[in-house]
Formats: C-alpha cells, sequence, structure tokens
C-alpha cells in the first residue's frame, strides 16, 4: 500500500468512526425487529447452524441481539477470540454467559470449544456495494477470514454506513453481504 493510500484510509477511519457513531445515537431500538428480519433473509433457516458474531464496542451496530435471536431458533453461537497469532478464532458461547477480556482487551468467551461457523458476523465502519469494507485497521479478520472460506461472511452495519467505492488493496477480504436496519445486501463472491 503506497503512503497515500494509507493516509486516505486513515483518513477514512477518523470520518466513518464519528459518523458511525453518530448514527449509532440517533438509532432507535424499534429498527431492532428491522435487522433480525433481515439477518433471516441472509441466513435463512438457522436449526443446526453455527453463527458468529462479535461483542460490540465503539458504537458498532449491535450484533448480540441477532445471536440471541439464532440461539432460539436453534443455532450454535460463536464469539472471536484472538489467538497469539493474531487469528480470530471462534469460541462457542451461550448468550449471557460472561465473557473474559482477551490480550487486545476485547470480552471473549472463556470457553476453550473451537468451532467452524456456518455464518460469520463481521463488524465495520462502512462498507461499499462491491463486497470491500472498513475496519478499524488492525487487519485480524483480513487476516481470519481466509481460514473460514466455506462460511458466510456478512457485515452487519447502520444503513448509513454504505459509501462509494472503497480502497481495495490486496491484503482486503471481501464479504458476501452487508445486513443493516433496512435491508440485506447480498454480494457476489465466488467461494472455493
Amino acid at each position: 500500500m503506497s503512503k497515500d493510500q494509507a493516509k486516505e484510509k486513515n483518513k477514512l477511519r477518523l470520518l466513518w468512526k464519528e459518523r458511525r457513531k453518530n448514527i449509532s445515537l440517533n438509532f432507535y431500538d424499534k429498527y431492532e425487529k428491522n435487522f433480525i428480519k433481515n439477518f433471516k433473509k441472509a441466513v435463512g433457516s438457522f436449526r443446526n447452524k453455527i453463527i458468529a458474531g462479535y461483542n460490540p464496542i465503539n458504537h458498532e451496530a449491535n450484533c448480540l441481539n441477532l445471536l440471541n435471536f439464532a440461539s432460539n431458533e436453534g443455532s450454535k453461537i460463536a464469539l472471536p477470540y484472538t489467538n497469539k497469532n493474531k487469528i480470530l478464532e471462534f469460541r462457542e458461547w451461550y448468550f449471557n454467559e460472561p465473557l473474559t477480556k482477551d490480550k487486545y482487551g476485547i470480552l471473549s468467551p472463556s470457553s476453550k470449544k473451537i468451532v467452524i461457523p456456518d455464518v460469520i458476523i463481521i463488524p465495520l465502519l462502512c462498507f461499499d456495494l462491491n463486497g470491500t469494507r472498513l475496519g478499524m485497521g488492525l487487519g485480524i479478520y483480513d487476516r481470519s477470514l481466509p481460514f473460514y472460506e466455506l462460511s458466510d461472511k456478512y457485515g452487519l452495519a447502520f444503513s448509513g454506513q454504505e459509501t462509494k467505492n472503497l480502497i481495495k488493496e490486496e491484503h482486503d477480504f471481501l464479504i458476501d453481504g452487508v445486513i443493516t436496519e433496512k435491508n440485506f445486501l447480498s454480494f457476489e463472491r465466488k467461494k472455493n
């Protein structure tokens, strides 16, 4: 990545952190039902699936309600744990089970049971309609997602986080779609 691209991405991160915060603070609980409706469109049947999400921080869209819904519909649920190689492992979790901080201060399951999710829900700052997402800049999801090639990977965002053509670098991992309070956007991504 060129220095100009790195500068541009860092500027975008600052901008979208503030925008996401403003969107989140003006978000109404009534939209949670819409997130669940669009989550159902993305996943289809929940029976006997493993759904991985995240514990929201810094005004990320709340994934925990979706995980609770999936669990009640017959799915196993999981949350990420960042291992020593800075790769995400998804560990089985039961809703409302206590969480402990990992090396990065992120609340993660204390369970050591690693699962391979059928669906991975991913946080983001913004996204475009090509499946490119802008994350926090640590590269943990971009490094980790190739290990889960058969899993469906959906961003979870407020509709106001959509933007036009993001800078895509070689290491950026494209997602399969985005679930918002307005709709489910599906992108074409070839799986092996």
